[in-house]
């Protein structure tokens, strides 16, 4: 009978344990860091934790890191992203960081690998920082920093440019490429879509029909449909990627059915490209340009 209380009392203070741990831990994880410069007391919202070499170089290589490439690492640590896209492919690097310490250590650690020439560190906060000029970005952050970014980098990012996350994804923006890295961790990678939302308007050589395209977008992925006089046509196979688009319409023409494929590069406000008829006929390939409504155009990250 004791040794049955024993056994009770001790499942009891399991229960109780367990919980209070788990609790323990996960505040130890939500609780930023804080740190100082001297001068004041800094907020870390993610806590110093390196990615291992056989993943920096996943990351390098799912981007396609190479020597014309300028790759920032928002959250760098001790800069080995950016060190190691220097050495190992030419590229030229940025660091970003908050902690004064990581800032040091990263430029002690490229005076060290002999790539100071081609790398810089910054300590700041990396929702202040001027990433325009990126063509790839590195990040190694918490979720929830990853989905409060996201709409910076949609927003301030070149089409085209290419982001790749260790670990954490962004939520409903889905990554072009997900693969399995080491260590059992994932390295994710999406690229930057040109904002296509709105509504787009063009003529074609020797046709009356003006042409009115109604898109929507959600991150890289885009849908609509094509206006000509009365009808509205489902715009098909719409591929994006960066600045790069193509689709197809099928529309009634001179008493058939005719499939257009339209080949672009998204420029602004502006397209141009071409439009040929599919299979090739006889109009072969002309030129085509629309011009947005800049009143249409919407964020693709509300």
């Amino acid at each position: 009978m004791k040794h049955r209380s024993f056994i009770q009392f001790y499942v009891i203070l399991t229960c109780l344990f367990v919980p209070f741990v788990f609790l323990s831990l996960l505040s130890q994880r939500a609780v930023p860091q804080v740190v100082s410069d001297g001068r004041e007391k800094i907020r870390l919202d993610v806590p110093y934790e390196p990615s291992s070499e056989e993943i920096v170089k996943t990351m390098l290589e799912i981007a396609q890191v190479g020597k014309n490439d300028l790759v920032y690492d928002l959250g760098c640590g001790d800069g080995r992203i950016v060190i190691a896209a220097a050495q190992k492919a030419g590229a030229r690097g940025v660091g970003v960081d908050l902690d004064p310490e990581r800032i040091k250590e990263s430029f002690e650690n490229a005076r060290k690998a002999n790539v100071t020439d081609r790398v810089w560190f910054y300590q700041q906060d990396l929702f202040q920082a001027d990433i325009s000029r990126a063509t790839v970005i590195m990040l190694y952050l918490w979720p929830e920093v990853n989905l409060k970014l996201r709409s910076k980098l949609l927003r301030e990012l070149k089409p085209g440019t290419r982001v790749v996350s260790h670990s954490h994804s962004m939520g409903s923006w889905e990554p072009d490429q997900s693969i399995a890295a080491a260590e059992g961790h994932r390295v994710y990678f999406w690229v930057i879509p040109a904002n296509l939302t709105g509504i787009w308007e063009w003529d074609m050589p020797g046709e009356k029909e003006h042409h009115v395209l109604k898109l929507s977008q959600q991150f890289q992925r885009v849908s609509g449909t094509l206006q000509l006089g009365p009808d509205d046509i489902p715009v098909k196979s719409l591929e994006l990627k960066g600045n790069r688009l193509q689709f197809t319409v099928e529309r009634f023409f001179k008493g058939q059915i005719q499939t257009l494929r339209f080949i672009g590069r998204v420029q602004g406000h502006l397209i141009k490209g071409t439009a040929e008829e599919m299979p090739m006929g006889s109009h072969g390939k002309q030129p085509w340009k629309a011009k947005r409504d800049p009143s249409s155009i919407k964020p693709l990250d509300s």
